[in-house]
């Protein structure tokens, strides 16, 4: 699609709960939606995504487990959608993806792993697919995405990298490409998007930075887009979405904000939108996902 978001979701992880705001929101202005409470099972919860239909995916930390909520829930509600238990593998999943078809990709950060489940998952059921073992470079991966033909790329915070599989990769295998090195300037990145031309979009935590790399880029390469700098109010990245328009998503932890960049915005830039303040509710960010 081309055109803008409509809906931009926030997880704060210290404060168990997750924001919505319409896509065009600046200021200091009130969530349209606020899940949280103890029905809700959220804990620790970092990664989030929206899928086709709205609907909220939240990969659950704390709770070692996948969340579904119905899109437009808010308050103290149950999710819709639980994956949870022995078979699942999860152990701190950090990150999570879901395609149109419905499958859900997580980033499965003390497993060392990446799993994908089938659309229609629920319960304590055993992943479609396990990306683990020494062969896939996997340290401690933070987040996922899945290219329009299906490869999927994975970041990882402990390698400082980017990671590609094919789409039916399993078990021990090696990425088709990695991109790691000091040319990178990737340090503990901690989220990953798309955008519509498969460049890879990076929140680079330590970095202090919004990355872009050529969706052609392989090894130890210099992004070709950096957003950094005083002007744009990025101190510690941790959730990135860049929508149909090249708008620009972060969330940051450490300014208790969501910034907004317009498309094509680069090096010392000003956001067009942020979202800070006591109204908002906005506070340590993790995740940030947009439909």
């Amino acid at each position: 699609t081309t055109s803008r978001a409509s809906v931009i979701a926030v997880s704060n992880y210290n404060d168990d709960n997750l924001l919505t705001f319409p896509a065009t929101a600046t200021g200091d202005i009130a969530p349209s939606t606020n899940i949280s409470g103890s029905n809700t099972t959220l804990d620790d919860q970092y990664g989030i995504a929206e899928d086709s239909h709205g609907n909220i995916w939240v990969a659950n930390c704390g709770g070692e487990s996948v969340l579904e909520f119905s899109a437009g829930a808010t308050g103290n509600v149950a999710p819709s959608v639980t994956i949870s238990g022995s078979n699942t593998t999860l152990d701190c999943p950090l990150g999570v993806y879901v395609t149109s078809s419905g499958a859900i990709y997580i980033a499965n950060y003390d497993a060392h792993s990446v799993l994908v489940f089938s659309a229609g998952s629920s319960g304590n059921v055993a992943p479609a697919q396990e990306i683990v073992g020494a062969s896939t470079d996997l340290d401690y991966p933070a987040d996922v995405t899945v290219t329009s033909s299906g490869a999927i790329w994975e970041l990882d915070y402990g390698n400082d990298s980017l990671n590609e599989f094919s789409s039916s990769a399993t078990g021990n295998v090696a990425p088709s490409v990695t991109i790691k090195g000091s040319t990178t300037t990737l340090v503990d990145p901690i989220g990953l998007a798309l955008d519509t031309h498969g460049n890879l979009w990076v929140a680079n935590y330590l970095g202090a930075d919004i990355l872009e790399f050529a969706s052609s880029a392989t090894g130890d390469v210099a992004p070709i887009d950096t957003i950094s700098g005083s002007n744009t109010n990025v101190a510690d990245p941790t959730g990135i979405a860049v929508d149909g328009k090249g708008y620009i998503y972060e969330s940051d932890e450490s300014k208790y904000a969501v910034n907004v960049f317009a498309p094509g915005a680069s090096g010392n830039a000003t956001p067009v939108q942020t979202i800070e303040g006591a109204t908002s509710e906005v506070s340590e960010t993790w995740g940030l996902a947009i439909h």
